[in-house]
């Protein structure tokens, strides 16, 4: 058994290749990651455990998001406003985007969320987007490091074709090679996928999902994502070779993601132009794309660190680090039926429309 791997865990997954066969990634990533009773995700993302995301690195950047969300409102000219976060986890985010907003009755605030749901004055915790309630206000979604954590299929170029990254169990789980599944292959039919020989890669078909969810709930709206990704043509590069995916534990990461199984997180970089295509093809539109800390800078967040005392400038100034942080996430912005400009994306001198910054 891996080392630390959780047993019953280990079990469920031993029985499911027994009973179907070699498992895809995403098969495999859905029981550690998702597993009601036992995965990595069963009460929502950890609070500080083994990773920190922008939220708990500095309440400003919920506060930066917040601000923005009443430019976007303004732009607009809406008088009410809902925000639906995917993954909200601790419901941290959602907090902190409220406290910009006192007892406002023109914001809804709605968190999708499979773990454990939390009591969070002002939010409304739902499982499903298809549990979604009816919208009052302009719906504005915020995914903030959600895709990167959807189960994802891995392939590999060989001499010949695109084959399929399969787990096997043998005394220890192993990876073995085969034809494309057919929702990998289905996926990337609509959505090439440009490889070197003998490189790997992650293909996420959930994203898919999620945008026909969004498309069948919300006529118009605003997306924005923030997260880890690349573009096709840093794949034909060379870059992540091997792939991207890797395991978080204690805040080390780590490139063998059997080890400690459902005590470990497993994720991996989003390919944005999957994204953005899958996105496109349900109906919305790519307003730019830039680092968080062009975006964050863009959107205001100067102007509040000032007023920060001294004893924690140094932490906030870590979500604008240019040299850390604040390149290493990218920030997406989406729109749907929408006929105004999004705030910061539309100057030019921040965006990246598929070329370099």
């Amino acid at each position: 058994m891996p080392r630390g791997s959780d047993p019953v865990l280990e079990q469920k997954l031993r029985e499911k290749i027994q009973c179907e066969g070699s498992l895809t990634y995403e098969a495999f990533l859905d029981v550690i990651l998702y597993d009601e009773e036992r995965g990595y995700y069963r009460e929502g993302k950890p609070l500080r455990k083994d990773y920190v995301t922008s939220p708990e690195v500095h309440p400003l950047f919920g506060t930066t998001i917040g601000k923005y969300i009443e430019k976007i409102q303004a732009a607009c000219g809406r008088d009410r406003i809902t925000i639906i976060e995917l993954g909200g986890g601790s419901g941290l985010l959602g907090s902190q985007i409220l406290s910009t907003r006192g007892q406002s009755d023109s914001l809804n605030y709605v968190i999708v969320e499979k773990g454990t749901k939390k009591e969070t004055p002002g939010i409304r915790w739902i499982s499903e987007l298809d549990d979604l309630p009816p919208i009052e206000g302009f719906p504005v979604v915020i995914a903030n490091e959600f895709f990167d954590a959807l189960p994802f299929h891995r392939v590999t170029r060989t001499d010949d074709a695109l084959e399929e990254i399969y787990i096997d169990f043998d005394d220890g789980f192993t990876e073995r090679r085969g034809p494309l599944s057919p929702q990998a292959a289905s996926f990337l039919g609509l959505y090439p996928l440009l490889l070197n020989v003998h490189q790997s890669s992650e293909v996420n078909t959930r994203t898919a999902e999620v945008a026909v969810q969004l498309s069948n709930a919300l006529h118009e709206g605003v997306l924005l994502v923030f997260d880890y990704g690349y573009h096709s043509e840093d794949l034909a590069l060379g870059r992540f070779f091997e792939g991207s995916v890797v395991g978080y534990k204690k805040f080390m990461m780590r490139t063998d993601v059997f080890r400690e199984l459902g005590s470990a997180d497993i994720t991996h970089h989003v390919n944005f132009d999957h994204l953005g295509g899958v996105l496109g093809k349900c109906g919305w539109a790519k307003s730019g794309e830039m680092e968080q800390y062009r975006f964050l800078i863009g959107a205001g967040i100067l102007e509040q660190m000032m007023m920060l005392p001294d004893s924690q400038r140094i932490s906030a100034k870590a979500l604008i680090d240019p040299e850390g942080l604040g390149s290493m996430i990218s920030v997406l912005g989406f729109t749907k039926n929408v006929s105004c400009d999004l705030p910061v994306f539309d100057r030019k001198e921040f965006c990246y429309q598929g070329g370099k910054i």
